[in-house]
C-alpha cells in the first residue's frame, strides 16, 4: 500500500515516541489498531456484499433467460396442441361424414329390400313370409363375433391326468 520498509517504520515510531510520549503512545497505538481492524472488517463486508450482489444479478439474468426459454417452449407446445386439435376435429368430421354416408347407403339398401318384399308379397311368393334379420352394419363393432366365428372356436382342452408323474394318486389304477 505505502511500500514502507523496516527503516521507515522505525523512524516513524521514534518520531511518535518523541511527540506523544511513552504513556500516550500505547493508548494511541491501541486506538489506531481498533480503527484499522474496523476498517478491514468494513472493507471485507463491502467486498462480500458486492460479490453477492454480482452473483445475485448473474443468477437473476440466468433465471430470466430460463424463463424466456420456458415461455418460448410453452408457446411452441400450445401451437402444436392447437394443430393436433384441429387435425382431430378434421378427422372426427370426416368420420362423421363417412358414418352418415354408410348409414344412408344402408338405409337405401333397406328401402330397396323393403320394396322387393312388398312386391314379393303382392305376387304371393312363399319365401316372402320368411322374416329378414337385417341389422345395422358393424361399423366400429369389430369385437362382436358372428355365428360362423363362434362355431369355429375350439372347445377348451380336456384335463388328462399324468399317470406316470402321479404315482401316489394312481397306484392301483395303472
Amino acid at each position: 500500500m505505502f511500500n514502507l520498509g523496516l527503516f521507515e517504520l522505525g523512524l516513524f515510531g521514534v518520531i511518535a515516541l518523541i511527540i506523544l510520549g511513552p504513556e500516550k503512545l500505547i493508548i494511541t497505538a491501541r486506538t489506531l489498531g481498533k480503527w484499522y481492524g474496523n476498517f478491514r472488517r468494513m472493507s471485507a463486508r463491502l467486498q462480500s456484499e458486492l460479490v453477492s450482489e454480482l452473483e445475485l444479478t448473474e443468477v437473476q439474468n440466468t433465471l430470466k433467460a430460463e424463463i424466456d426459454e420456458i415461455r418460448a417452449s410453452e408457446t411452441k407446445m400450445k401451437a402444436q396442441m392447437q394443430e393436433l386439435q384441429a387435425k382431430i376435429r378434421q378427422t372426427d368430421q370426416m368420420a362423421r361424414t363417412n358414418q352418415s354416408a354408410i348409414l344412408e347407403n344402408w338405409q337405401e339398401i333397406q328401402d330397396t329390400k323393403q320394396d322387393d318384399q312388398n312386391t314379393d308379397t303382392d305376387s304371393e311368393n312363399p319365401q316372402a313370409n320368411t322374416p329378414q334379420y337385417d341389422t345395422l352394419p358393424l361399423t366400429y363393432r369389430f369385437f362382436l363375433l358372428g355365428d360362423y366365428d363362434k362355431k369355429r372356436r375350439l372347445p377348451p382342452t380336456p384335463f388328462l391326468p399324468n399317470y406316470k408323474a402321479d404315482k401316489l394318486l394312481y397306484q392301483g389304477d395303472v
